[in-house]
C-alpha cells in the first residue's frame, strides 16, 4: 500500500507543530514545562529577602526562569522567520508512505527514510507526525489526509505509535 500526500505547511503551522512537540517530545518533558516558572518563583521569593546576596540570586533566578519559560517560544518565532526568508514557505511537499519506507519530496530535495529510521508516529490536534532519528518530527497537516485510519494504520504497523 502507498499512500500519498500533497501539502504547503505555512510558516505558522510549522512554528505551531515545532512548539507542541518540543513539549510532547519524551525525556525532560516535565523539567521543559515547569522548570522556567519555578525558577523564576524561586526568584521572587529571593528577592524579597533582607540579604544584597539573596535580591541578587533572586534577581538572577527570575531572569534564569523567564529565559527557560519564554526561550521555546522565541524559538519557534526565529524558525518561522528563517523558514520564511529562506523562501521554504511556499514549498509544497510531496510525502509518500509505503512499505518500503517514507520519501520526502519538496522539488528542490528528495529524501528517502527506510522505515527502521522512523523511531515512533502519534497524532496531534490537527497533524499527524512522525520521529526521525532522536527527537526530530516532521508533521503532517490533518487537512491533506483523506484516509486518516488507513495512515494510521500503516504507521502503527512500522513505527512505535505513542497516539
Amino acid at each position: 500500500m502507498t499512500l500519498t500526500y500533497r501539502f504547503t505547511l505555512s510558516d505558522d503551522e510549522f512554528a505551531r507543530a515545532w512548539l507542541r512537540e518540543y513539549y510532547r517530545r519524551p525525556g525532560w518533558r516535565v523539567f521543559r514545562v515547569a522548570f522556567g516558572p519555578a525558577v523564576a518563583i524561586l526568584g521572587v521569593a529571593m528577592v524579597r529577602g533582607d540579604a544584597l546576596f539573596n535580591r541578587a540570586m533572586g534577581i538572577a533566578a527570575i531572569l534564569l526562569g523567564a529565559w527557560y519559560a519564554l526561550k521555546p517560544f522565541l524559538a519557534a518565532r526565529m524558525i518561522r522567520n528563517a523558514r520564511h526568508k529562506s523562501g521554504r514557505s511556499d514549498l509544497a511537499i510531496e510525502l509518500r508512505l509505503s512499505d518500503r519506507g517514507v520519501r520526502i519530496d519538496d522539488g528542490h530535495k528528495r529524501t528517502d527514510l527506510a522505515w527502521e529510521d522512523v523511531t515512533a508516529a502519534g497524532r496531534g490536534p490537527d497533524y499527524v507526525w512522525y520521529e526521525i532519528g532522536r527527537g526530530a518530527r516532521a508533521t503532517i497537516p490533518l487537512r491533506a489526509v483523506d484516509d486518516l485510519d488507513a495512515l494510521e494504520a500503516l504507521l502503527r504497523e512500522k513505527t512505535a505509535w505513542a497516539g
